[in-house]
């Protein structure tokens, strides 16, 4: 008989019926909770059981939103019936092979400390199994919706959120704002380390201006990882701005690639890092033609070969 999948996901109730769910320091899910559904924003690597965590806090209809098709962001999307996501992201919004997710979870435990084999073990901060808690998806596919800009989610007694395309660290990635608590959710359209290759800098600060114009509407910016934010807190209110100038020192032509550690840290004694695949080979061969550019807190990764739109 299987293992029962972990649920002890560190959870914080932040706003009223406004919950943050962390998988383990890999990504951040957020539930949102009305009158008559529940909106889950983002399903994570692929670790525990997400929709039993779910339950333990509503059992009210659920809908899921994919803020892009990240392998991070979609790893437990099997565990639903349906999901909306953009069409140009639909394409990723299968999970990556389990060899690849396994992988990833490893280096950010590595790198927290959390624990994946000798000598740190001594250092187990995580309530999972690597090899039990990150399975192969035990569901199919859920039936997959296109989400529009400006389409509106009515959660019921006065609670819509409302979703806006913002391409640039995918070219379909969205972010939400949910109007009742004043909350803007940016998947990672918004952090203090923010690639944005993806699409034209000109495309992508054409859309975070957009959503810098709404500030008026929003109290704070929720992103999908809270590695440059305390867990349940918003982003600090200078990063987008700090964004905004950097891209637009970019279009001037002030472009000077900065040397910076690895956020993943250093490699652990013991760790074998599998051969890449051929999608893993050539997504590294992408990767290798981005520079990093920093400003303060700021690190914007971008590729020099799109800047300005066609």
């Amino acid at each position: 008989m299987a293992k029962e999948l972990t649920k002890l996901y560190p959870m914080v109730q932040f706003k009223k019926d406004t919950w943050e769910i962390d998988e383990f320091e890999q990504a951040s899910m957020f539930l949102l909770i009305g009158s008559e559904k529940a909106m889950l924003i983002d399903c994570g690597m692929g670790i525990g059981d997400l929709l039993g965590a779910v339950r333990m806090i509503t059992d009210k209809p659920l809908i899921v939103v994919i803020t892009h098709g990240h392998i991070d962001h979609t790893g437990n999307i099997c565990q639903f019936e349906e999901a909306w996501i953009h069409p140009k992201d639909m394409a990723n919004a299968t999970p990556q092979p389990l060899r690849r997710r396994r992988f990833d979870v490893s280096r950010v435990a590595q790198r927290q400390k959390g624990a994946i084999g000798s000598p740190y073990n001594m250092f187990r901060l995580y309530p999972f199994d690597l090899n039990t808690d990150l399975r192969e998806p035990d569901g199919p596919m859920p039936v997959l919706h296109e989400i529009t800009d400006g389409m509106e989610f009515d959660l019921g007694g006065g609670r819509i959120v409302t979703a806006y395309e913002c391409p640039g660290h995918t070219p379909g990635e969205i972010v939400l704002l949910d109007h009742a608590t004043r909350s803007l959710f940016a998947g990672d359209a918004i952090n203090f380390n923010l690639s944005a290759a993806s699409v034209p800098i000109e495309t992508s600060l054409k859309a975070l201006k957009r959503v810098s114009a709404m500030k008026d509407l929003y109290d704070g910016i929720y992103n999908g990882h809270h590695d440059f934010r305390p867990f349940g807190a918003p982003l600090d209110d200078d990063c987008l701005p700090t964004i905004l100038e950097m891209m637009e020192g970019v279009l001037r032509g002030e472009i000077w690639p900065t040397q910076n550690p690895s956020f993943w840290g250093q490699p652990m004694p013991l760790t074998d890092t599998p051969e890449l695949s051929e999608e893993e080979a050539a997504m590294k061969k992408r990767m290798a033609n981005r520079i990093t550019l920093r400003r303060g807190r700021n690190y914007l990764s971008i590729d020099p070969g799109k800047i300005r739109e066609e």
